[in-house]
């Protein structure tokens, strides 16, 4: 496995300091598991399955579809007055109380005071994130998930916790101002329509001279190289990471789509930015792996 993923890394041009290593060098379970507590994890080799790390017992949760993860989330919430919940900002605001929204890292609050609306702190930028309903908690699972192979992710021990759904079914909430939003089908992923996406798919299932034609030209011999050297299992872990990817900034003549990865060697996370062009005919090219 560890040369499989070496491959990648050569070709997606990370320093050799940060390699995708999977082996003996990773973690011990207890710091690892601390050290992704609270977060959002991503099986990159497992069809993006998703995971919640508790950090009341740094155990993961398997998340599931949005109604699970929905359900999943509320259950492992803890109350929060109004008072409290405003020092922790939301994506756009700005910190009131850093420490105490360093304190309320990776937990999930329900408002007492407020219908017990569910919000969760992200331990990367300490901001809090509504999960209104299931597709609001899943959009929020999958956009700010970072990505972790399988054998780390089995460093994590499995927590467990029966759900009584018929009690934490999602809250009604009237928004009148608001478009209508069709949640997901609950087991795929919201389509997206962009070169990103279409070359992930390509790549997934080994096409390679179709995934070359959502690269600029300059990338596609890597391209081919790269679907045609590497098995199922490494063409599921690129892909993943493609697809994974979030549109981060877009301008008129290139869109930035970025995603976050955990290297056990160093023990930290890197983030791996994949830009798309517009090319003269007005098509968009994927410029870099």
């Amino acid at each position: 496995m560890k040369s499989k993923i070496l491959i990648i890394t050569a070709i997606i041009g990370l320093s050799a300091s940060y390699p995708l290593s999977v082996g003996a060098a990773a973690m011990a379970p207890a710091s690892l598991a601390q050290k992704l507590s609270g977060r959002i994890l991503l099986q990159v080799e497992a069809k993006g399955q998703a995971w919640y790390v508790n950090p009341a017992d740094q155990k993961k949760y398997f998340l599931g579809r949005p109604l699970d993860a929905f359900n999943l989330m509320r259950a492992l919430g803890i109350g929060i007055t109004n008072s409290d919940l405003v020092k922790i900002p939301e994506p756009n605001g700005e910190q009131i109380d850093l420490n105490f929204s360093r304190l309320s890292a990776g937990k999930i609050f329900l408002q007492v005071q407020d219908s017990g609306q569910a919000w969760y702190v992200n331990p990367v930028n300490f901001k809090r994130y509504y999960l209104g309903r299931p597709s609001d908690a899943w959009q929020i699972m999958r956009g700010l998930a970072l990505g972790i192979t399988n054998t780390n992710l089995e460093q994590v021990p499995v927590g467990q916790i029966k759900i009584d759904v018929s009690a934490v079914q999602p809250p009604v909430v009237k928004e009148p101002d608001q478009p209508t939003v069709i949640p997901p089908p609950d087991d795929q992923p919201p389509i997206r329509v962009s070169a990103i996406d279409q070359a992930a798919s390509n790549i997934r299932s080994g096409s390679s001279s179709q995934a070359q034609t959502f690269f600029i030209e300059s990338m596609r011999k890597a391209i081919d190289y790269t679907v045609k050297n590497l098995n199922s299992e490494s063409r599921l872990l690129l892909a993943n990471l493609l697809s994974g990817a979030k549109l981060t900034t877009s301008s008129e003549t290139e869109k930035v789509y970025s995603t976050k990865a955990y290297f056990s060697l160093n023990g930290q996370e890197i983030t791996l930015n994949f830009h798309v062009k517009k090319q003269s005919d007005g098509t968009w090219l994927i410029a870099n792996l």
